[in-house]
């Protein structure tokens, strides 16, 4: 039964490509191109599911294609289906199928009905891959997927301000989340030897084998992969980006935020269970996470005026239960919540207009003062106290915004005396040397060699962090950013000796996003269009297909999968020791910093309201 796992990767993806190529106009074929796909994928997983439990459920492997391999690594894409994946797959394919045939009638006539669609075509797919990963490097490509897909769900209606503002403020975390995955997936190879699956890990586990015997790494590895679920199912302190989230369509919100990509948190925890089972303080701290999340999330539900805001932090309260049932080893109830879960919130947040516009009719005649009551005491204090705390949503974001992005606006402030032309007359021949000094690493002193990795990714950092805080030119900010991903591949490259074809399988995207970028900034100040990083700009209007390109262009230099860049960044990080503490933690901020930065150029000049006058601007919030 195996090889039938592929299946149900492709037929969504199928469906995607098909979507691409299908005009705008034609609502009725692009909403059938879309659901016929997802109900086949239903049937097809019913049939499926018979056989496979007359077989005795077994966990099913399937190797998949290669696609680098060297004496050192490999990079392979495998498949894995078990009883959670099948769980998963039967209430996303329901609850996909449901809201694309809400989302025919609720997006009729909407100028990005058919983004819409390819969209959420797009993340039906990322979360397949997600489902039947077989080993990390699989689960991050439709980890990568989902988080695109997020971006441009949130930042659907790029008209507008707030959405485009929000869709930044949640892609930075995911980011953060994105990165800490590569490090994961680092730390395994570094202490497996090797690309570990899924099905060996359940194996082994079933056996009752010690996964991780280092006590370092059976610390290191399991908080990892807890941070990523936190931030992803938005787990208190990070709960504040899943109510901003809701500024997309009705309809993405209640698959996205109220059921399905809120949930992967708990699936990763579930999937990573073996790593951490042994290991009572990981299992007592993601009982904590989730038991403060809850408390937390419950008393800011019951408060808010906003219904989408409530129904996000009663959703969070509940995933928060959900970490506890997994920490206990109590998956299949985990499971069972998740479905009930998912099914109420799409609900809710599908209805959550028609019953807003009855509450307020039914407030409007028959509205009611409540009769306030004085209480000076300590508790009526302490319940005000937890009141004006709650409604200001535990200062979470604010907290976020002071000691995540702040200091490191303040650090790229520090550089900005430095001109585009003093950092490229500086660094550009320092770049040019550093790859004669590479090709020469015989005739270095070692402990010269010793000193470069640190120097060339602390040229990066310089050059990211002065990007970062920049307001200036969009192209300057492009070729700054560029040339931090070549100090990374510079670092790296003096780090160890190998062969350098990864570097050159790394930089192959780098340099074609690069150009790609690079041209399409350059035409639109051409054509007399302002590019500075100072405002929004909304030039998707008058350039949409300038506006696709520059999106991939982005994609490709942060390192979208399957990109080259995507490729290489995964085996370039095999070459750095897992004893090299400094320079893992700097490669890991630029590689958040430079996507980061990506995204802000892409917003900034094709999202938001339009600068013409005579293009109509929506209302700064929606």
């Amino acid at each position: 039964m195996s090889p039938f796992i592929p299946v149900f990767v492709m037929l969504p993806l199928i469906s995607f490509l098909l979507g691409l190529v299908i005009p705008a106009k034609k609502e009725k074929i692009i909403f059938w191109t879309s659901a016929v796909p997802v109900l086949m994928h239903l049937a097809f997983y019913v049939i499926f599911s018979i056989y496979w439990i007359m077989d005795g459920s077994p966990d099913l492997h399937c190797k998949g294609p290669i696609l680098y391999k060297t004496k050192d690594s490999e990079f392979s894409i495998d498949f894995f289906y078990d009883k959670y994946s099948g769980i998963y797959l039967l209430v996303s394919a329901i609850l996909t199928y449901l809201v694309l045939v809400f989302s025919r009638y609720y997006m009729h006539r909407e100028k990005g009905y058919k983004r819409f669609f390819n969209n959420i075509m797009f993340f039906y797919t990322g979360l397949c891959v997600i489902l039947f990963a077989g080993n990390l490097e699989t689960l991050f490509i439709g980890w990568e997927i989902i988080g695109i897909t997020s971006f441009f769900l949130i930042g659907f209606y790029r008209d507008r301000y707030l959405p485009v503002k929000n869709a930044l403020k949640v892609v930075s975390l995911y980011r953060i989340a994105d990165v800490l995955l590569l490090l994961g997936i680092w730390l395994c190879h570094h202490y497996f030897s090797r690309s570990i699956s899924f099905f060996e890990i359940n194996e082994q586990h079933r056996n009752g084998t010690a996964l991780i015997s280092d006590p370092a790494h059976a610390i290191i590895i399991p908080l990892i992969f807890v941070a990523i679920a936190m931030v992803k199912s938005a787990q208190f302190p990070f709960s504040f980006w899943l109510p901003r989230a809701l500024e997309g369509p009705t309809t993405s919100s209640a698959i996205f935020y109220g059921s399905l990509s809120s949930h992967i948190g708990v699936f990763l925890l579930v999937r990573s269970f073996p790593l951490w089972d042994q290991e009572i303080w990981i299992r007592v701290l993601v009982i904590l996470i989730g038991l403060v999340t809850s408390m937390v999330a419950t008393l800011i539900a019951r408060v808010q005026s906003s219904v989408k805001t409530q129904i996000a932090y009663s959703s969070i309260a509940q995933i928060g239960l959900m970490f506890i049932e997994v920490a206990l080893g109590l998956h299949y109830l985990a499971l069972f919540h998740f479905a009930g879960n998912a099914f109420l919130r799409t609900y809710q947040i599908l209805v959550s207009p028609s019953v807003l516009n009855y509450l307020i009719h039914d407030q409007f005649f028959n509205y009611i003062p409540r009769q306030h009551e004085i209480d000076n005491s300590f508790w009526g204090r302490l319940k005000k106290a937890i009141y004006i705390l709650s409604i200001r949503e535990w200062n979470m974001d604010y907290f976020a915004y002071k000691w995540l992005w702040q200091p490191l606006k303040k650090a790229g402030g520090i550089f900005q005396f430095l001109s585009f032309r003093i950092l490229t007359v500086l660094f550009i021949p320092v770049f040019l040397t550093g790859i004669i000094l590479a090709y020469n690493q015989e005739n270095i002193p070692h402990s010269v060699i010793g000193i470069l990795p640190l120097f060339m990714i602390s040229i990066s950092l310089v050059l990211i962090l002065k990007v970062f805080a920049f307001r200036g030119s969009a192209i300057q900010a492009w070729i700054l950013t560029f040339l931090s991903q070549l100090f990374i591949s510079l670092a790296i490259a003096f780090n160890e000796e190998f062969d350098f074809a990864q570097v050159y399988l790394y930089l192959s995207g780098i340099l074609i996003s690069a150009a790609l970028g690079y041209f399409c900034l350059s035409w639109l100040k051409k054509q007399g269009e302002h590019i500075a990083l100072n405002k929004f700009h909304g030039h998707s209007y008058e350039h949409p297909r300038l506006t696709l390109a520059f999106m991939l262009a982005i994609l490709g230099l942060a390192g979208f999968p399957i990109t080259p860049t995507f490729i290489g960044e995964d085996i370039l990080l095999g070459h750095v020791h897992e004893n090299q503490y400094l320079l893992t933690f700097l490669i890991a901020l630029c590689l958040i910093m430079d996507g980061l930065v990506a995204f802000r150029i892409y917003s900034r000049i094709f999202l938001g309201p339009h600068e013409k006058g005579y293009h109509e601007v929506a209302y700064r919030s929606s």
